[in-house]
């Protein structure tokens, strides 16, 4: 929106009139909208989220008086819905925030519907990386306040990424993870390119998950990426508040390495060339999470391998039997819906890698650091 705009939080009322009623079509006037301010639309968590009403009128006549004037753009969502979930962060509020607001360059403000305090603390140098305002707690605000432009929820290309072909056009998920590392401060821009320095070793991160999906024979692959040449880091990466913590870890290193999971939403924060390997579990999860972490690593300019376990890999096998539709027909446990799913194959399920069959997955991401 460009014009006349009127933001009363409290009531949940956004305002519009343009400044030339005649370049807005007719049918967009004196209309209105009523609007769910979260990314992440087609999704059940919708009806958590609150709904913001907008008017548009050829005139605001008998509008309320603005109380406070902006001359900057306002931009409004919800940081509701799964956010507390680590990858949700990004997906569904971080990465489109960036597509929304960066073209602004901090000229805008944030008007936050059902606002987590945490969140704006935790992700701190991202937030004002993007604004160089106050966050206003939308809910909560009784003033009048009105602004030249506005823009009301926000984009969302795809899962954990950012399409160059869609408005608003030419932003990528390089622009982001560079934006990320200049906003933590990380030092590393590229992975060791070992033709370069070969005296140098790759470093390994391993995401050491301690609750579900773990890696129980971790210690036999870590003597594996040593012996191939690799110096190995493992971590759990779980900071809570401290995301800057994570960051310093992951920055510095090569390659990162885990069985599915929120931990590799850390690869934002990796060296461009360096390599991501997504374990996935038995389930037949593999294309969607390919979409979630592979798709994104790609767009990000890093290199991406995906392992796909099998049977014998699965601690599965030690609970039921091998005739189980578990094993032999996952898609019935994914009729079940998702809650059924994700109890059998993310919650009940650890992972022993086959180390003969692994090893080639571990030298595929040196030779790619080869190159």
């Amino acid at each position: 929106m460009k014009g006349d705009i009127r933001i009363h939080g409290n009531s949940s009322l956004v305002l519009f009139a343009p400044n030339n009623p005649n370049e807005v079509a007719a049918s967009d006037l004196n209309k209105t909208w009523v609007v769910k301010p979260y990314a992440r639309k087609n999704d059940g968590t919708m009806a958590t989220i609150r709904n913001v009403t907008l008017k548009s009128f050829a005139r605001l006549e008998k509008a309320p008086r603005c109380t406070t004037n902006h001359s900057v753009a306002a931009v409004i969502f919800s940081d509701w819905g799964y956010c507390g979930n680590y990858w949700h962060d990004f997906n569904d509020v971080l990465v489109p925030l960036f597509i929304t607001t960066r073209k602004f360059n901090g000229e805008v403000q944030f008007l936050v519907t059902q606002k987590r305090d945490w969140f704006f603390s935790k992700y701190q140098p991202i937030i004002s990386g993007l604004s160089k305002y106050e966050v206003i707690d939308f809910d909560k605000e009784k003033q009048v306040h009105c602004y030249p432009k506005a823009i009301l929820s926000l984009y969302q290309h795809k899962d954990f990424s950012i399409d160059p072909a869609k408005p608003p056009y030419g932003l990528s998920m390089v622009n982001f993870t560079k934006f990320i590392r200049e906003k933590y401060s990380l030092e590393k821009d590229f992975a060791v390119q070992i033709g370069e320095n070969p005296w140098r070793k790759p470093r390994l991160l391993i995401i050491g998950r301690k609750h579900t999906r773990v890696l129980t024979n971790i210690d036999k692959v870590i003597s594996m990426a040593e012996e191939l040449g690799f110096e190995v880091v493992v971590d759990d990466l779980n900071r809570g508040p401290y995301v800057q913590e994570a960051a310093r870890v992951v920055n510095p290193c090569d390659v990162m390495m885990g069985v599915h999971g929120a931990g590799l939403t850390n690869i934002v924060f990796l060296p461009m060339n360096a390599v991501v390997i997504q374990i996935v579990p038995l389930g037949k999860l593999d294309q969607l999470f390919y979409d979630e972490f592979g798709v994104p690593s790609r767009d990000m300019n890093l290199k991406y391998l995906q392992y796909e376990i099998l049977e014998e890999e699965s601690t599965l096998i030690d609970l039921y039997p091998r005739d189980d539709p578990i094993f032999t027909d996952p898609m019935s446990i994914h009729k079940r819906g998702w809650l059924e799913l994700s109890r059998v194959y993310l919650q009940q399920q650890n992972v022993k890698l086959d180390l003969v069959r692994f090893r080639p997955v571990l030298e595929k991401a040196m030779n790619f650091l080869r190159q």
